[in-house]
């Protein structure tokens, strides 16, 4: 689809958003995905809607803000190369879609704001505490994933480390597998943090903390 033709279905796109009253918008992998988030912002704002430009670098961070802050949306906008694709998502993380209005629009314009340092905030409030040296691991997956487990305690590298654990995540953060002691399991939650906080928290339930036993994947 050309780059004109794209930016129309954005700014349509945000005029549904906008008259939800408040929408928050993320983006990344490139500047063809900055422009259409903020055509679809721009949409928004002339719908009369407030605009929450975030700095998120998953879709993943963007549901949980809206969670957060109780938004009814959140679009993210990923490039790769030279396609785009676009996820909408509500609070839970489940997608959504907007119901077509086409009442008058409100006298005022919407503002627009930048939420900064929101893949540390997710981190933050997923995670919880500090929980003292918990070693080495490896992350793989997005920014907020390491920042995680650093919050948490471990000493985190990018590349495998012998006998420590390897979290990957899917690129937008919401699936997370651990492996372990020769175990391959996917933890559980709404998001990838929210399963590495649940992963910590009960290390009893998880099957690569039983002694003498190793090699075998659990789905």
């Amino acid at each position: 689809m050309e780059r004109t033709q794209l930016g129309r279905d954005y700014y349509e796109l945000g005029l549904s958003l906008g008259r939800l009253g408040t929408v928050l918008i993320g983006s990344g992998g490139g500047s063809l995905a900055r422009a259409l988030a903020r055509t679809a912002g721009c949409g928004a704002a002339l719908a009369g809607g407030e605009v929450k430009f975030h700095d998120g670098t998953c879709a993943a961070c963007g549901a949980w803000l809206a969670g957060y802050y109780g938004v009814p949306a959140a679009l993210f906008v990923r490039q790769e190369g030279g396609l785009v694709e676009r996820l909408l998502l509500n609070g839970e993380g489940k997608p959504f879609t907007p119901v077509e209005d086409h009442g008058t629009l409100p006298a005022c314009t919407g503002e627009w704001d930048l939420l900064a340092g929101t893949d540390c905030a997710w981190a933050a409030s997923r995670a919880g505490e500090y929980r003292g040296e918990l070693g080495p691991a490896c992350a793989q997956g997005p920014a907020a994933l390491t920042l995680a487990l650093e919050r948490l305690g471990y000493q985190v590298s990018r590349t495998p480390v012998p006998g420590a654990p390897l979290f990957v995540s899917d690129r937008e953060g919401f699936t997370l597998r651990a492996e372990e002691g020769g175990w391959s399991f996917r933890l559980q939650g709404r998001d990838a943090l929210e399963g590495l906080a649940d992963y910590v928290r009960r290390p009893q339930a998880v099957p690569a903390f039983r002694p003498g036993q190793g090699g075998k994947t659990q789905s």
